[in-house]
C-alpha cells in the first residue's frame, strides 16, 4: 500500500509541474484577443499596400 501511495504521489507531482506550465483561460482569451486585433491591423496594411500598388500601375499604364 504504502509503494501504491508514492507512485501516486509522483504521478500527481508530475500532473502539477505539467500544469504550472499551461495557460489559464484568461491567458487564451488575452491572447486570443491580441491575435485579432494583430490580423485586423495587417489585413487593413495588406489592403493599403495593395491599393497602392494599383494605383502606381494604373498610373503607369495610362
Amino acid at each position: 500500500m504504502a509503494q501504491h501511495i508514492e507512485t501516486v504521489d509522483g504521478r500527481l507531482a508530475r500532473i502539477e509541474e505539467v500544469l504550472r506550465h499551461t495557460a489559464t483561460k484568461a491567458e487564451l482569451h488575452a491572447l486570443e484577443t491580441r491575435l485579432t486585433r494583430w490580423m485586423i491591423g495587417l489585413m487593413v496594411g495588406a489592403t493599403a499596400i495593395a491599393a497602392t500598388i494599383a494605383g502606381v500601375i494604373v498610373r503607369l499604364v495610362s
